[in-house]
């Protein structure tokens, strides 16, 4: 019997334990949104309401941030690594771990349009992704942007370094093919590649997309590669004041 409440009561502690390691990760603030500007929500994660974000509201696995119209914010994660969002823009962190021994974030860009500076991953089991309607893109120190297109289209656009770039279905880290084993970004099989644009369709396939090219991914899996234009690209008004807030910081 004495036996019987003492294996009853170690693994009574040991769901208590592991709930609570688990809680612990879960109450941890992985970022936080330290540049507000116009109407900023934030809805956390258990919650049905969104609330008004201010200075260094911190944000938690789980939480989605909304930029209203005429809105904009930039989120700064632990390791100093930077996510702006443009207006009327959804992005959700969906998981996150952001420490020295280890760096995994996945997140979720819904609507809108993204910039990303990120800081470069040491350890080849760090991971940093960001999903878009029709394409997931995985970096390891990067500077890039993503919008989603009207008709659910994802177009990233890269600046320094590069970044790997897939459909929907592919997940990095799982063996696909174009798997980032740690270090850059390397060269897979896949599409031949031509001078120009092109567009393949194809059900699995991941691209590298270097710095000054483009891809956009339709919901269909078909992608279009191609250089673009620095100089004209600058002229946006987005792009510029992501270029002042990136200079701040260097």
């Amino acid at each position: 019997m004495k036996l019987r409440l003492i294996g009853l009561l170690s693994a009574v502690l040991f769901i208590y334990f592991t709930v609570s390691s688990f809680n612990f990760w879960q109450s941890v603030a992985v970022a936080k949104i330290t540049f507000p500007l116009g109407s900023v929500l934030v809805l956390q994660k258990g919650q049905k309401k969104m609330q008004k974000a201010g200075f260094n509201k911190e944000l938690f696995a789980g939480d989605k941030v909304k930029t209203e119209k005429q809105a904009r914010c930039e989120i700064k994660y632990t390791d100093g690594s930077l996510v702006r969002l443009d207006q009327q823009s959804i992005y959700t962190i969906e998981k996150a771990q952001v420490e020295e021994q280890k760096k995994e974030v996945e997140s979720f860009l819904s609507v809108g349009r993204l910039w990303a500076n990120i800081k470069k991953l040491v350890k080849s089991s760090d991971n940093w992704l960001l999903r878009g309607p029709s394409a997931v893109v995985a970096v390891r120190g990067t500077v890039y942007r993503m919008d989603t297109m009207e008709d659910k289209s994802s177009k990233v656009l890269v600046y320094e370094g590069s970044v790997n770039v897939g459909p929907p279905s592919w997940a990095p880290g799982s063996g696909a093919q174009g798997q980032n084993q740690g270090g850059p970004p390397r060269q897979v099989q896949g599409p031949s590649q031509v001078k120009g644009p092109s567009v393949v369709s194809l059900e699995e396939w991941v691209e590298i997309v270097k710095a000054q090219q483009q891809i956009i991914v339709k919901p269909d899996g078909s992608f279009q590669k191609s250089d673009f234009d620095l100089v004209a690209d600058a002229q946006s008004s987005w792009v510029k004041w992501n270029l002042e807030r990136d200079k701040m910081i260097k």
